[in-house]
């Protein structure tokens, strides 16, 4: 929620355990892409993902990484999801983090309810860039979010960073239109929220 000076909070979810992954990287670009615009800035990537352990709704008890990642979400106004494009589809560690949503099922705000939720894709493919924002999109749906008319797609394959981790204007102007996308709706819902609607 947005805090005392009224900067929403964006928190990022995603990446891999690749030392040079991709996706951290371009999650991270996002969110630095909305703290240019003023937001405050949370992020769950590949390391702290991995600690995650295979969900289960009649599991043990959530670990503290989960409940760190499912707090920051409930009071997020605004998320990013970044995921590798697996065979067509989100990474397993990427939708085992958006499977710990569940832990939000009985919230005022149940999931992402409420909240814009933005998609980026690193896949090495334009198809299965495609398909895997498909696949992100429809999770986010199911779970009450309000994907971004835009969603960032980077094919591996053929944009790479540079040596200072900088990706060309192609995807760095993607990137804005994501985050100012994101910050365009948390400050309509606040709005709305002042109005009481």
């Amino acid at each position: 929620m947005t805090d005392a000076t009224g900067a929403p909070l964006v928190v990022g979810i995603g990446g891999s355990t690749g030392a040079a992954s991709t996706t951290n990287l371009l999650l991270r670009r996002g969110l630095e892409a909305a703290e240019a615009l003023g937001a405050r800035t949370a992020s769950f990537t590949g390391a702290q993902l991995a600690v995650l352990p295979i969900f289960a709704a009649d599991g043990d008890a959530p670990t503290p990484t989960a409940l760190e990642m499912v707090a920051a979400v409930r009071a997020a106004d605004a998320v990013i999801i970044a995921t590798p494009g697996y065979h067509g589809g989100m990474s397993g560690l990427v939708k085992n983090a958006v499977d710990h949503l569940e832990l939000l099922r009985d919230d005022e705000r149940p999931y992402l309810d409420g909240r814009a939720v933005g998609v980026i894709v690193a896949a090495a493919g334009w198809q299965s860039c495609g398909t895997t924002l498909v696949s992100v999109r429809s999770a986010v749906h199911a779970l009450r979010g309000w994907p971004t008319p835009f969603g960032v797609t980077v094919n591996s394959a053929e944009q790479h960073p540079d040596a200072d981790g900088r990706f060309d204007e192609r995807v760095t102007g993607a990137l804005g239109i994501l985050a100012a996308q994101l910050m365009q709706f948390a400050g309509w819902r606040a709005a709305a929220r002042a109005a009481g609607r």
